[in-house]
């Protein structure tokens, strides 16, 4: 039998051989294709097999997919669109952040892929986006020398925060050195609200005292509550006497964590390298024209899309279970909604920020940070991007 004809039987072969009604069938054409091909048993079953696999196509294993690709597009677009947050932080969010995108016109899917994306769960959410993840586990050198003075004078804070009231919060300084310690480079100063878990940055020249004081006053300013109280680690840019004075003329509780206790400033110390390290990187910093350059990135499109598009969590409760912890969250809001929520807040304040939440374009706010971050590391190489 020439090759020709032997794949002509194959074929015909093949499809009676998925037409057969049972095993005892299939047995017996097999048996006849074997006997006219002088094949070897498993050989001939390898030649059906190819024939009907291209014929019939076999059913995939597992649950049938319930969200479409284009429903995973969506959610990518947004996940993108609000920083790359995490499945937890995007998931109560999602509502809130559709509707913005759709207010500004950036959502271009039916109305059937938008409900698809909002009635993923939080596990589905953190799935579908696992694969874009990306971190960066680079460390830095300390840079906290310790004030000498005025430590009896300042309380170290042993007690948990008084979570009702807003405007007590963690300040704390990061290094822009680049690695190297040797001149003089910038600094971050950043502020976090306990309760609203609000932010504000300042970039200073050095840490001297006269500069972060000089901060600290531009980053009250820009607060929309009053503040009531500071919380710093030890180093001598915060233990002085001009901002210690300053703060009991305005009433401002003025508190110090221990000595090498980090975690007494947990509050502000997870929120440098997910709002400035993960912002800024680790390059070194040290001129004027990037002192202004960061602080114009800090005073306005970076401050905005921070407190009010990207929801943040808070711990409500930790029990130790054994020798592990176990914590729950409450749900993830934006500083703006918590602000919101605040009943010490006035309601002067309160429809400003929604009069200035209307007409906040988050993409546009992000194009811009990226636009000044390359301005920012491009200008170590000599030049500025139009």
């Amino acid at each position: 039998m020439s090759p020709q004809a032997r794949m002509e039987l194959t074929k015909i072969v093949a499809q009676r051989y998925l037409n057969a009604k049972n095993k005892a069938e299939k047995t017996k054409i097999l048996d006849e294709f074997c006997a006219n091909t002088d094949h070897n048993r498993k050989y001939a079953i390898t030649k059906i097999r190819e024939i009907c696999f291209k014929q019939k196509q076999p059913k995939k294993r597992g649950r049938k997919t319930t969200y479409s690709k284009t429903a995973d597009a969506l959610l990518v677009q947004i996940w993108e669109s609000f920083d790359k947050i995490c499945g937890e932080r995007l998931h109560p969010f999602l509502p809130e952040a559709l509707s913005v995108l759709k207010r500004f016109g950036y959502i271009k899917y039916h109305y059937g892929i938008q409900k698809e994306v909002l009635r993923m769960s939080c596990s589905t959410i953190k799935r579908r986006i696992r694969s874009a993840r990306k971190r960066n586990d680079r460390m830095l050198a300390c840079t906290t020398q310790a004030g000498k003075w005025l430590k009896h004078e300042i309380p170290i804070k042993t007690k948990q925060w008084d979570e009702d009231n807003t405007g007590n919060g963690e300040i704390d300084l990061v290094a822009h050195c680049g690695g190297n310690l040797l001149g003089e480079f910038i600094y971050t100063l950043q502020y976090v609200d306990i309760k609203t878990t609000w932010t504000e940055r300042r970039a200073v020249m050095g840490k001297g005292q006269d500069g972060v004081f000089i901060a600290i006053k531009n980053i009250r300013a820009q607060l929309p509550f009053d503040l009531l109280g500071l919380d710093s680690d030890n180093g001598s840019e915060f233990i002085n006497h001009q901002l210690f004075k300053y703060c009991q003329k305005e009433g401002i509780a003025f508190t110090r964590s221990r000595p090498y206790m980090s975690k007494d400033n947990a509050h502000i110390e997870q929120k440098n390298g997910s709002l400035v390290r993960n912002v800024l990187g680790y390059d070194r910093f040290d001129t004027q024209k990037h002192l202004e350059l960061i602080n114009d990135l800090y005073d306005n499109d970076l401050r905005l899309f921070l407190n009010f598009f990207q929801p943040s969590l808070k711990l409500k409760e930790k029990v130790r279970v054994g020798a592990k912890y176990k914590r729950k969250y409450d749900e993830a809001k934006t500083p703006y909604q918590r602000v919101l929520e605040c009943p010490q807040v006035p309601k002067g304040k309160k429809d400003k920020l929604v009069q200035l939440y209307q007409s906040l374009d988050p993409i546009q706010l992000k194009q811009q940070i990226d636009k000044k971050i390359r301005n920012i590391v491009s200008l170590r190489s000599g030049f500025l991007m139009n």
